[in-house]
């Protein structure tokens, strides 16, 4: 007969993190028993848990249930499943969460307590219970084993067999690296498991079907505390530094027809990109394409991909009378095109007016929990002009505080900006720029480096003047106060971008490989990519930004020769005004490129990805 196991991915409750989660295997991966219900057992907490804010839900990907409910006078936890599910339909695996497991006033919780589990048809228990079941264990401690990190690091690249899998844990003191099939690549011992524990480390990869082999698995564990996370499941290489287009955003929806249920595939587009990373993953904004021309816009959603290539909607759940629903996270559409980034704890900041329409000017925070789909505004002192067009990223303070960074843009009248606020969570401070010939500019591009030392810096350059002004073809750079003007490979001149006409232009900081290790053609460190659209047949040109002499600030372009533009949407050719959001992530460089058509009318591109680095 066929065993069932609950597994962990974390199994304990600490005083800061209430969390649990597990994962439903069986020895048989090819096992079709139809599953309808799951019950989760938590009796022997029954009487501690506060069960008014406990949230639990079915975490695995495209798995649908109808509704999640907690019965507070058993300490039962029932998923039931819109359709049948299988162990061979679902990769065998099937994840859930419990959060928010807190004890009632007064009482505390026993130092472990055993978490059982049923699976069900939609009449009857499947197996032998509980002899084909093997069940699991929540401990309780002061604190618990965190995974803030674990990736292929890059798991896109153009190198075949080997890849460099890097982690980050706390409160562990053993951290082991198991592949697919079970086997231990590397363990390491932490002593001092208070502080963030960081481990990076190369390995070549198995052929197919052997050891080692993707995904990986790291254990973090402190005596019986564990937490489980692993890397994606694919490495992909591409053979050169060309262009590829990823517009397959799709997801498969149960639906009833007559009675029967359908899986429909739903398809989405994407809107715009978020400026930074957050939890090891890039994120965007989508929105489900229209089947009909009359059908009403739906509402803008946010997704999620922890390679750029896989990706799915970013889920909220919430509790109503002890039944947890699940749902999309969506945003308001006005907020769809302002600078949007992470910043805090599990929130999105968007920031200001929109990045490409002159009409949307705005000097407020509109900020968006990523937990609950909570909306709260911050306002901005009034001597900070609504903008637009303008540039946002986090950076730390002197103090090494990450803030949120304001920079330039343009006013309702289309007059450029020149002026810098950071905001550091609680309230705004104008930010001197240090230098009289500082220029206002908007619709410019600007990225946060982090060097060979991890020295931190701003970078900003092109853009325009004033909002269908002259186009600026400098670069600058903030390293400690003030902005000074990045200067060419002998300092004789200012590093500039070509004479032509810039229509559109990005930097972007992105980690490789070879970020320590010297180019040997040119004896510097790779850093920041640019992506600038110039010229009237509106040319993509990629070229590295080379460091020389980084103490005089000389730097020096290294163009990535025969990269082919991609194919924009044929509307660009008549266009002028650009706005290209670009991110480095996962061992590429990915961009998203707006136009500017008319009043709240606005062209969007495909995402767009390369990998330049051989």
């Amino acid at each position: 007969m066929d065993k069932f196991s609950l597994i962990t991915i974390e199994n304990t409750i600490s005083d800061t993190d209430a969390n649990v989660s597990f994962a439903i295997i069986c020895d048989n991966p090819n096992n079709v028993a139809p599953i309808k219900r799951i019950e989760v057992d938590l009796q022997s907490l029954q009487d501690v848990v506060q069960w008014s804010g406990v949230l639990a839900a079915i975490t695995s990907p495209l798995l649908s249930t109808l509704d999640s409910q907690i019965d507070d006078a058993t300490g039962l936890i029932r998923f039931t499943f819109s359709s049948n599910i299988t162990f061979k339909n679902c990769n065998n695996r099937i994840e859930f969460c419990i959060n928010n497991l807190l004890p009632r006033e007064g009482l505390i919780f026993p130092e472990s307590a055993e978490i059982r589990f049923r699976l069900r048809t939609i009449t009857s228990v499947i197996g032998t219970y509980p002899d084909d079941y093997l069940f699991n264990t929540i401990y309780v401690a002061s604190k618990k084993p965190i995974i803030k990190s674990c990736k292929i690091n890059p798991s896109i690249t153009r190198e075949a067999t080997d890849v460099t899998l890097t982690y980050q844990t706390i409160n562990a003191s053993t951290c082991e690296v198991k592949d697919q099939l079970g086997q231990t690549i590397n363990i390491q011992t932490n002593i001092n498991k208070d502080v963030p524990f960081s481990f990076s480390f190369k390995k070549h990869l198995g052929s197919a079907g052997t050891s080692p082999a993707p995904p990986f698995y790291l254990h973090a564990r402190e005596g019986v505390n564990e937490a489980v996370e692993n890397t994606v499941a694919n490495v992909i290489v591409t053979q050169s530094p060309q262009w590829f287009v990823m517009d397959n955003f799709s997801r498969s929806v149960e639906t009833l027809v007559d009675g029967n249920v359908v899986y429909v595939l739903e398809q989405f587009q994407i809107l715009d990109l978020v400026l930074n990373e957050y939890d090891d993953m890039m994120w965007a904004i989508m929105q489900k394409r229209k089947e009909i021309p009359d059908e009403p816009d739906a509402p803008p959603c946010i997704w999620k991909s922890s390679d750029g290539i896989s990706w799915l909607p970013h889920s909220i759940y919430l509790n109503e009378n002890n039944v947890v629903i699940r749902s999309d996270l969506t945003i308001p559409p006005e907020l769809v095109h302002c600078p949007c980034i992470h910043f805090g704890q599990d929130e999105l900041y968007f920031i200001g007016g929109s990045k490409v329409d002159i009409n949307v000017c705005k000097n407020t925070i509109t900020v968006i929990d990523l937990k609950n789909g909570g909306i709260r505004t911050i306002e901005a002192p009034s001597e900070m002009t609504s903008r637009c067009m303008h540039a946002c990223l986090v950076y730390p303070d002197v103090q090494g505080n990450d803030n949120i960074w304001v920079i330039g843009g343009a006013d309702k009248n289309g007059n450029g900006l020149n002026d810098v606020w950071r905001y550091n969570g609680n309230s705004w401070i104008a930010v001197p720029t240090g230098n009289v010939g500082f220029p206002k500019r908007c619709r410019f591009a600007a990225t946060v480096q982090t060097d060979i030392n991890g020295n931190k810096s701003i970078w900003i350059g092109g853009g325009a003047a004033r909002y269908n002004g002259s186009t600026l073809n400098d670069l600058w750079v903030n390293k400690g106060p003030g902005w000074i003007k990045v200067r060419n490979s002998d300092g004789s001149a200012d590093l500039t971008y070509s004479e032509e006409w810039m229509a559109g232009v990005s930097i972007c900081y992105l980690q490789t490989n070879k970020n320590s290790i010297k180019d040997t053609n040119t004896l510097s460190y790779r850093y920041i990519i640019s992506s600038d659209i110039s010229g009237t047949e509106k040319k993509l040109t990629c070229r590295w930004i080379l460091p020389v002499d980084t103490g005089n600030n000389y730097y020096k372009w290294n163009v990535i020769e025969g990269i082919l533009k991609p194919e924009f949407p044929s509307i660009f050719e008549s266009l002028r005004s650009f706005s290209t959001t670009t991110i480095g992530f996962n061992g590429c460089i990915w961009t998203v490129i707006l136009a500017y058509i008319s009043k709240g009318n606005i062209s969007i591109s495909s995402l767009y990805y390369s990998c330049p680095v051989p």
